[in-house]
């Protein structure tokens, strides 16, 4: 009878110094694949990858076989040898109650194609858990992932417990910003005067959120005063070039009847240096039909972008594929572009 031959045991540990190489050599591996899904675009430049390999060794030097350094964790998996993945983590806290978990923030997971069956996936996502539990000091963690659409983890993810709890589509700026206007609804930048309105339209963001069991953000509340003061200082304030702008959808009546947030940001290498554009905070009063209004939104938050340089905007915070705001979101042009996952740590 043939031996029966054990798979070697995964170590999770921090990187350690001389191995930037092969870890760029990891990033480099999931641009590709990230690109192959239709994700942003990988520089192609040896010097990019040869300037992280250095950076990823100094930071290996500053953590001196921590993986923990502020919020910020990076764990590499080997099974003996050099690593075979990684994964990083940021900690967050999205909401001011004390009862809105932290969020350890999953990026960059990747485990080799010649390990895929190692299980080193799980471990890395595993040890993650426990280092966001212990960021955390005691208080609940929950760990977040955005995953692509075309992404085949989203099996690896469900397998491991994890839940689809927001979704997002994407848009050519220049589709978007050609879309035919809508009769009787009308966007514009907010302003101190929309603040009441936008109170109220978070509140119905925040029982959306809670509906598709999202726990990352806090808990509907009711509309105070100072909140109301809060959003009102924030929208007197004339943005920068590169500063989130706040967008408002009024109907006949001149009546807010939807809102969302345009940041415009840099990505930059690995990735080939560009813009990209994120629509979030999606929120559309309840009580009306969502596709005139987001529609006129993504029309003028995407002529924005256009004059900020971006080519490409995502559409987030959506319901699940087949309701009607993912349908709206559909009806723009945009195509499915990604979700995010999530599991308690």
């Amino acid at each position: 009878m043939a031996a029966v031959r054990s798979r070697p045991a995964v170590r999770v540990r921090a990187a350690s110094p001389g191995e930037g190489t092969v870890v760029a050599g990891l990033w480099r591996e999931l641009w590709d694949a990230h690109e192959a899904w239709g994700g942003y675009l990988g520089t192609r430049d040896p010097r990019a990858y040869e300037d992280l390999a250095r950076r990823l060794d100094e930071d290996a030097r500053v953590r001196a076989g921590q993986p923990v350094l502020g919020r910020h964790v990076h764990l590499v998996a080997d099974v003996g040898g050099p690593p075979i993945g990684q994964v990083e983590g940021w900690l967050e806290k999205h909401g001011i109650l004390d009862t809105t978990p932290y969020t350890c923030e999953v990026r960059s997971l990747i485990v080799s194609e010649r390990a895929r069956v190692s299980g080193a996936g799980r471990a890395l996502l595993d040890a993650l858990a426990r280092y966001g539990s212990y960021m955390a000091r005691g208080s609940p963690c929950v760990l977040a992932a955005e995953v692509l659409e075309e992404n085949p983890a989203q099996a690896f993810y469900a397998k491991l417990g994890y839940e689809s709890v927001a979704w997002s589509a994407r848009i050519e700026v220049d589709r978007a910003s050609a879309l035919p206007s809508e009769d009787a609804v009308f966007a514009r930048a907010a302003g101190p005067r929309d603040a009441l309105a936008i109170a109220s339209l978070d509140v119905a963001l925040a029982a959306r959120r809670r509906a598709q069991r999202d726990q990352r953000f806090d808990r509907p509340r009711a509309v105070e005063a100072t909140m109301v003061g809060a959003i009102a200082a924030h929208l007197g304030r004339a943005p920068g070039m590169l500063e989130p702008v706040e967008l408002v959808a009024v109907d006949p009546a001149s009546v807010v009847r939807a809102s969302a947030t345009l940041v415009v940001s840099s990505l930059d290498p690995p990735f080939v240096p560009s813009r990209r554009a994120l629509l979030g905070r999606v929120a559309v009063d309840p009580a009306t039909e969502p596709a005139p209004f987001l529609r006129e939104i993504v029309r003028t938050a995407a002529r924005v972008a256009q004059l900020r340089g971006a080519a490409l905007m995502e559409l987030s915070d959506l319901d699940p594929p087949g309701s009607p705001l993912y349908s709206a979101a559909l009806s723009t042009g945009a195509h499915p572009w990604s979700r995010v996952v999530e599991k308690m740590a």
